[in-house]
């Protein structure tokens, strides 16, 4: 079933930075869609929770040097 998750991410420095953690959870089996907002800082991923969960998604964030808090 499909879900939806939001995190803020707000140690972006810059759209690179942005597209980096997009790259990343877009790679993350189960990950349907991924939307990065650089200048809020907001993080949105829609799922397929019988794949992937939320606690993949922090720890893919963590992976790429920022701190995700729940949005």
């Amino acid at each position: 079933m499909s879900e939806t998750t939001q995190f803020r991410v707000m140690d972006f420095d810059c759209p690179t930075c942005a597209n980096t953690v997009e790259r990343a959870l877009s790679g993350v089996d189960g990950v349907e869609a991924v939307e990065v907002h650089y200048s809020t800082g907001r993080v949105e991923i829609d799922y397929d929770d019988d794949v992937a969960d939320p606690a993949t998604f922090e720890t893919t964030i963590e992976n790429q040097g920022y701190t995700p808090q729940p949005a």
